[in-house]
């Protein structure tokens, strides 16, 4: 019929919108008639729930007024006395007190006593309508209603009884059901309230708080309304929604509400919606005649252009090359491939990607483990630098995220087909070892801790960053990515407790926090029970092959988890701050020992470590003067151990403080020298006396090149210093004999003698001794 296609264009959619319209505009007016209807019932429902409160309220206020009048005394005993001029002056002032309009006393038998009213009913008359009202108050004990009078009024009536001490009589009080009354409940409920009562001689309205127009034409339709709820009910012009209560056998309240006024706001919303939709059709029909030109042709090469980025092919451009707005568009959706194109490597490459270091970050590495068969097995391993927050700390963030980048590229050099190597978070790195046993997962460790050892340098400062490794095993130590990280980190933590720089994690354990919790919070009870042990570890002097010095070393025997080793307790010390508590108590019995040790001619220099929150403890200076003091310690009589990592802690406070130890007369030792970050010139600002090499130094110091130039270089270092040095770790009999040819000057370790108590300290000299002589 149109040949035009921007006639047919414009035909289309302006028949669409129309009946787009159209439909939408039967839907509101439908959706109104039915929110109307529903607002309507709810208000209803509403309405009998609150009209029914009302009631029992009313009720229950009536029930305590006539509880009140029936306790009185003296309203009793005239009751008794049959004094019916002072019985209908009570009640008459109790009524006026209440507001309420009717106020009986009946006898037991049914009849009238006294009432409040001018009744012409005499004295003893019977009261037919409280007939079933007495019946229900014998049985229940009170009774209440709603009665119509022979007045031709309703009441709300209750009965109570009166007792003295047997039932005398029942007292009655009701309030008038009127006018006023239906006004007060529409003003609550919001609706219209009549009061209907329909009898053998036809129905009448007692009450309602319409207006008098309206309450004819209610009367006249008054048989329309039935006990269905809701139901409709046409009075005049208006229609009503009517849902009625009962009040008795013949009365009810009929609660209404007017249609039109329901609808109202919304006629004046379709009305609004008739004008836009209007509007919106002569808008659209001109728009569509505008734009309905030269389209369908670029359209769909664009159409064909977003199928292809849809399908994820951003490689081939969008043809069109038109100079208009069509060629506008295409331009610019171009553009957009491009730009989707780019945005989305960048995405994939935030989202498996570390920025800093380049390497695979944990999302990526929880996917490659996820891709591993069941019946695979490997190592996962997690890596954490141990002095690497010191030196952010003290250079900075940036000089922090270079070295960071630099380790990256270290660690790139491990990643193989079978390996993967990712950055966690902070300072934490982790490996994927594809087939690797334990042996393998060892030796690829042990690679990884060379390959740390050796110094960054950036910007002519020469960085030691060591690390501790914890491997767990797949599926020994778990099945999940979740499980074997979490078991891994834990081997990771162990080993640096452990000073060591590799733990598995079948050996570390997987102890619950709360057990950890646990722990800490039996270490103060611990102390009063003194489950806390020294044990000491003899020192000996290579040159004269005397023992001349030994280190005090904790020991915790709880009575049910049995010794319990440093490496499990110290470091949650550290941390909950309980280490300040322990080691003065350390330092206490270790100066008691040592004189004890002399009094029977032993003489020995006992050590004690330190940590970091005891080295910047302020306390720490006037707590080591009052132990010298009472004591009377001559000079070099106690040695303080502090680590290099203590040292680092702040650098600044720890040398202040050294200064006043070292001016105390205390022997000062640096311990675990070699896998800390202090440099040289640090060292060298130290008050200190001795230098204990660590332990991963002197372990087959004999049989390892690496470790006997690293040694050899630091005891010449030492010895130039003025420095004494001690050999940590010596277990077997060669490492004693290398440190010897050195000229270390102390070794310290098995291979001299285990930790022993204090009370086996002499028996072990004295059988030391007898095998020296022995040998000699």
């Amino acid at each position: 019929m149109f040949r035009s296609l921007q006639r047919r264009i414009v035909v289309v959619f302006v028949g669409l919108l129309v009946l787009v319209m159209a439909l939408m505009l039967a839907l509101v007016t439908r959706s109104n008639a039915r929110i109307v209807s529903t607002e309507i019932q709810r208000e209803l429902t509403a309405g009998m729930q609150v009209f029914t409160q009302l009631i029992e309220q009313n009720q229950r206020q009536l029930e305590t007024a006539a509880t009140v009048l029936a306790a009185d005394f003296a309203f009793r005993e005239a009751i008794a006395t049959q004094d019916r001029p002072t019985i209908r002056s009570v009640i008459r002032n109790h009524g006026l007190r209440i507001g309420a309009q009717a106020m009986m006393v009946i006898h037991p038998d049914g009849y009238l006593i006294a009432s409040s009213q001018d009744s012409n009913e005499p004295s003893g008359s019977a009261l037919s309508p409280f007939a079933d009202l007495l019946s229900a108050a014998e049985t229940a004990g009170k009774s209440s209603g709603f009665r119509q009078m022979r007045d031709g009024r309703l009441y709300q009536i209750v009965l109570v009884p009166i007792y003295a001490p047997k039932l005398i009589a029942w007292v009655a009080i009701g309030f008038v059901v009127d006018d006023r009354w239906a006004h007060d409940l529409s003003e609550v409920t919001g609706l219209v309230v009549s009061v209907v009562h329909r009898g053998g001689t036809g129905a009448g309205i007692l009450a309602s708080s319409l207006r008098d127009a309206k309450r004819t034409e209610l009367s006249a339709a008054v048989k329309e309304i039935s006990s269905d709820m809701p139901g409709e009910l046409h009075i005049g012009n208006e229609h009503y929604q009517t849902v009625h209560v009962p009040l008795g056998k013949e009365t009810f309240v009929a609660l209404q509400r007017s249609v039109e006024q329901a609808e109202a706001p919304f006629q004046t919303l379709q009305t609004a919606l008739w004008v836009i939709v209007l509007a919106g059709v002569v808008v659209f029909a001109i728009g569509s005649i505008m734009l309905a030109r030269q389209i369908v042709r670029p359209v769909n090469e664009l159409a064909g252009a977003a199928r292809r980025i849809e399908a994820g092919d951003y490689a081939e451009p969008v043809p069109l090359k038109s100079s208009d707005e069509i060629g506008q568009l295409a331009a610019s959706f171009d553009l957009m491939r491009e730009r989707v194109a780019n945005r989305e490597q960048k995405i994939l490459k935030l989202a498996y990607e570390d920025s800093l270091t380049g390497l695979p970050n944990r999302t990526r590495f929880i996917e490659e483990f996820n891709r591993l068969s069941d019946s695979s097995h490997g190592a996962v391993v997690v890596m954490n630098l141990d002095r690497f927050a010191p030196i952010n700390s003290a250079l900075g963030h940036p000089v922090g995220d270079r070295l960071l980048a630099e380790i990256g590229l270290r660690l790139g050099s491990f990643q193989s087909g079978s390996n993967l190597v990712g950055r966690l978070w902070g300072d934490e790195f982790v490996f994927l070892l594809r087939d690797a046993d334990r042996a393998a997962a060892t030796r690829f460790a042990e690679s990884l801790a060379g390959a740390l050892r050796d110094p960054f340098v950036l910007d002519g400062q020469r960085l030691d960053v060591g690390a501790s490794l914890g491997v767990a095993l797949y599926p020994g130590d778990g099945r999940d990515a979740a499980t074997l990280l979490r078991r891994a980190e834990l081997a990771m933590y162990a080993a640096k407790q452990l000073h060591s720089s590799v733990a598995f994690a079948a050996e570390a354990g997987d102890e619950p926090p709360h057990e950890q919790l646990s722990l800490i919070g039996e270490m103060r009870e611990a102390m009063a029970r003194q489950e806390f042990l020294l044990y000491y570890q003899p020192k000996l002097d290579l040159a004269s092959g005397q023992v001349t010095a030994v280190e005090a070393l904790i020991r915790w025997r709880h009575p049910q988890r049995g010794m319990v080793p440093p490496g499990r307790f110290i470091p949650f010390a550290e941390k909950t701050g309980f280490i300040r508590e322990l080691t003065p108590w350390v330092l206490e019995t270790v100066v008691a020992q040592l004189a004890r040790w002399r009094e029977v001619g032993i003489n020995l220099v006992p050590a004690v470590n330190l940590s970091a929150l005891d080295l910047l403890n302020p306390r720490l200076i006037d707590h080591m003067r009052r132990l010298i003091g009472s004591h009377s310690l001559a000079g070099g009589a106690l040695c303080l151990e502090i680590t290099e990592s203590a040292l680092m802690e702040d650098p600044e406070l720890a040398l202040a403080h050294l200064n006043e130890l070292a001016a105390l007369g205390l022997k000062l030792s640096i311990d675990d020298y070699g896998v800390g970050q202090a440099s040289l010139a640090y060292l060298q600002t130290l008050p200190v006396h001795e230098l204990k090499i660590d332990g991963s130094f002197i372990r087959a110091v004999a049989t390892t090149p690496k470790n006997a130039a690293i040694v050899r270089s630091t005891i010449g270092m030492c010895h130039a210093l003025g420095l004494t040095v001690v050999g940590e770790c010596a277990e077997t009999a060669d490492e004693i004999a290398w440190l010897v040819a050195n000229k270390c000057d102390l070794a310290q370790g098995y291979g001299i003698a285990k930790p022993l108590p204090a009370e086996e300290i002499p028996g072990w000299l004295a059988g030391y001794g007898a095998r020296q002589r022995h040998q000699a």
